[in-house]
């Protein structure tokens, strides 16, 4: 039974996160925004918006483990093992721009998760102060590449790409907005049940099943757009939103969880976990600045770094024998 609570919020969560990408950008297209504010706000918050509905539902439910985890996995997928897979379809470029300015920013987020980790708890105060660093690096964002062609500007390719060729509709894109806002939150809803009943089917911890199942199934939308990105050669764009949705993870969806309900850092994220995070952003711009291009062997480093961190969850959760490690 839980495996199919998981199937439905999965299936509500991929819907949702599509729904409010396509309604997004079609209503900021209607509106005649910026390409810049479409690729940042639609395109980024939408892929990233399964990751919020869970942590803010596990933050609803007194489910601390559950939004932190969530934010911590699926931040580790976007950088480790979609980056890796992306890179192994086709290498990408990352322009210094992008590495210096959204690379800066996630060295930042990762850093402030690391503090809030050892901190203990994560108050309304820091909630505020996490989602003004994500408005501040939004605004950082939108001044340095208004002026910039949107085939170069932070995921603005990709959402330009998904509105072509449709008329762009005020009531249609708030209507799809609608929509997928219902889908998250019913998703998230299933998402949770599900996953603490799998918990409990497995003898796993919230933590654990934040930190694997639900991370996976809210980054599946991240995962989507950049394969297709990457099979379709628009690898100028994916290390970019990539980036920027991993931003919006730490400053955005746990700043805005920690606002619903202060948030309790479980002892067994701060002693490992946080600093794997930390570790993969300092690992990823030496990576990216190397010739300012991700290469198929440097994608193959990444997801075989993301395959040792579930080795490592397994070793620490006793599924293998100690002296592996």
């Amino acid at each position: 039974m839980a495996l199919w609570v998981v199937g439905a919020g999965l299936a509500l969560l991929a819907l949702g996160g599509e729904a409010v990408i396509r309604g997004g950008v079609t209503l900021k297209r209607a509106l005649g925004a910026s390409p810049v504010v479409i690729g940042l706000f639609a395109l980024s918050f939408g892929t990233a918006s399964p990751v919020l509905a869970v942590a803010v539902q596990g933050a609803a439910s007194n489910l601390p483990d559950m939004a932190v985890g969530a934010v911590i996995g699926a931040t580790l997928i976007n950088l480790l093992l979609i980056l890796g897979l992306g890179a192994l379809i086709q290498p990408m470029p990352s322009a210094p721009k992008v590495v210096l300015r959204d690379g800066g920013a996630l060295l930042l987020a990762a850093a402030a998760l690391v503090l809030l980790a050892l901190h203990g708890t994560i108050g309304r105060r820091e909630g505020a102060l996490l989602v003004g660093g994500f408005v501040v690096y939004a605004v950082v964002a939108i001044v340095s590449d208004w002026r910039r062609s949107p085939l170069h500007s932070v995921a603005c390719a990709e959402a330009e790409k998904r509105s072509a060729g449709e008329r762009p509709s005020a009531g249609g894109g708030l209507f799809a907005l609608v929509v997928g806002a219902l889908c998250l939150v019913l998703g998230a809803h299933f998402m949770v049940g599900g996953a603490l009943g799998l918990g409990g089917i497995w003898h796993l911890p919230v933590a654990t099943v934040a930190l694997t199942v639900v991370a996976l199934a809210a980054s599946l939308p991240v995962l989507a757009v950049t394969a297709v990105a990457a099979l379709r050669g628009h690898t100028q764009i994916a290390i970019g939103h990539l980036i920027a949705a991993s931003v919006f993870n730490v400053f955005g969806v746990l700043g805005i969880a920690a606002l619903v309900r202060p948030l309790t850092v479980s002892p067994v994220f701060a002693a490992a976990d946080v600093f794997v995070v930390l570790g993969a952003a300092v690992l990823l711009l030496p990576l990216l600045s190397s010739h300012w291009r991700l290469s198929r062997p440097k994608g193959a480093m990444l997801v075989l770094s993301y395959c040792v961190y579930l080795g490592f969850l397994a070793w620490r959760q006793g599924l293998l024998p100690h002296g592996l490690l």
